[in-house]
């Protein structure tokens, strides 16, 4: 069976208190780091207010940014 070469894997998006939780920080500190404009294509909305981070991104943009 062959594989499509151009299929994207799904992306990972987990809450902000999972998030959290794994780096064992604070809430408010997670949605803090979160308002700086780099991290703006790790984001996305879902409904109104809520918000889901993707795992993956965030942990990239971390290693440049905060080495």
């Amino acid at each position: 069976m062959s594989t499509n070469i151009l299929s994207k894997s799904r992306r990972k998006f987990i809450k902000v208190k999972t998030f959290a939780e794994q780096f064992d920080m604070s809430d408010k500190t997670v949605y803090q780091m979160l308002k700086n404009p780099i991290f703006e294509p790790a984001i996305t909305k879902i409904g109104k207010k809520g918000i889901r981070i993707d795992q993956d991104k965030v942990f990239e943009i971390m290693q440049q940014y905060y080495r």
